[in-house]
């Protein structure tokens, strides 16, 4: 009797952990469901349009940064020839 314990404890211990005993879901069924699929796939179109939108800003951002480099220089020349005058 005390043979048979020993090999049912690591049965019950095995099918336990696949979750097919005591309500638990069989790993077969662990994927990602349709409902998930759509979540996913909304997240990364909403990614996506965020990450478009980022590369917008960054041009502009490079734009304006041009343009306040050629002010600066524009400005720097025009008090250097105030100051040689």
């Amino acid at each position: 009797m005390h043979g048979f314990i020993w090999l049912l404890i690591p049965f019950v211990f095995f099918f336990g952990l696949r979750g097919g005993w005591w309500g638990g879901r069989p790993r077969r069924g662990r994927g990602i469901g349709r409902g998930d699929r759509d979540y996913v796939a909304e997240l990364e179109r909403v990614v996506e349009t965020q990450q478009a939108q980022i590369e917008s800003l960054e041009a502009r951002v490079a734009r304006v940064e041009e343009g306040l480099d050629f002010t600066e220089r524009v400005l720097g020349e025009h008090a250097n020839g105030r100051l040689q005058s």
